[in-house]
């Protein structure tokens, strides 16, 4: 199953990946220059899109749905 497959985008899909390997918003938005800020509203849409309550389930949506292709 790859990212498309939800309907994220490429940048939102590396940002779910750094949250997922445990990163903090400062850490997201110097790794990708950008400001937290931004970072914030990524992380705020990809909660509403991927319907997910906080960061936790966003990391643990990527371990579940996205991680296993990257083993590949």
């Amino acid at each position: 199953m790859s990212y498309k497959d939800f309907n994220i985008t490429e940048r939102e899909y590396e940002i779910i990946k750094l949250v997922g390997g445990g990163l903090s918003n400062k850490e997201i938005a110097s790794k990708l220059f950008l400001s937290e800020g931004t970072v914030r509203n990524y992380i705020t849409g990809l909660l509403d899109k991927l319907n997910l309550r906080d960061r936790t389930q966003l990391a643990i949506f990527y371990l579940e749905n996205c991680n296993s292709n990257e083993k590949e």
